[in-house]
């Protein structure tokens, strides 16, 4: 399925952490392209491709038949799920030597993180580790004297609309829902700038959103690198 959003302004700002989640599909989906062009002469013949495309009607287009779901697509999925894979034991790894923590501790973070920003608009999961990362240093049960508690450090009494009564913020799960919750709510308000929105997410404190986004393309950039050794 073609990807029709509109890019976030974070995304678009960064570009590397939006390239993270999209490289591996795109990278097999043009191997794949270029297998059934076929030989090199017909592949050379196929550049102005995007040229002609623009020419043709819908009437045209709709003529055009369906890829089938063959052993190069399942081929595709399978090697997008190993990058993938690399990409979170790599950043659960770090994680686990940077807070003295155990890798599978670690890792249900990082897939929360992952599963979370999947749900959402110009979030990336990188970015959600690294408020984790800065909040409460990874630890679920932490809680301020302002009332703040779990992972990112969310304020109940502030944001009781966003979770039931039942439901508790020293769940990890429970936790990172709201707390993305709340910085896409921010994000709106700042009118799509994640500094500003960063910026109230901590409070105003000094320096944060560059801290924030520092950590953040670190994390994208361990990702792209287990991805593509892995």
């Amino acid at each position: 399925m073609i990807n029709t959003r509109i890019p976030h302004p974070f995304t678009t700002r960064f570009p590397s952490l939006l390239l993270r989640r999209n490289t591996y599909r795109t990278a097999l989906g043009l191997l794949l392209v270029c297998g059934m062009l076929g030989p090199a002469s017909l592949l050379a013949n196929s550049l102005s491709v995007s040229q002609d495309v623009a020419l043709l009607s819908d009437d045209t287009l709709r003529q055009w038949p369906a890829p089938a779901a063959g052993p190069e697509r399942l081929g595709d999925q399978h090697l997008q799920t190993l990058a993938e894979e690399a990409s979170k034991q790599a950043q659960a790894k770090y994680l686990a030597k940077k807070f003295r923590q155990s890798a599978t501790a670690m890792r249900k973070y990082v897939d929360l993180a992952w599963a979370e920003a999947e749900k959402r608009d110009g979030i990336e999961p990188e970015l959600l580790i690294a408020i984790m990362q800065k909040e409460s240093s990874l630890r679920p049960r932490v809680q301020s004297r302002y009332g703040a508690q779990g992972l990112m450090q969310v304020v109940r009494r502030w944001h009781r609309e966003k979770l039931s009564p039942s439901e508790s913020l020293f769940d990890p799960e429970v936790n990172i829902r709201v707390g993305t919750d709340i910085l896409e709510e921010y994000l709106e308000l700042a009118g799509g700038s994640l500094t500003k929105a960063l910026g109230k997410y901590s409070g105003n404190a000094r320096g944060y959103p560059g801290k924030i986004l520092k950590e953040s393309r670190k994390l994208a950039e361990l990702a792209d690198q287990a991805a593509v050794m892995g």
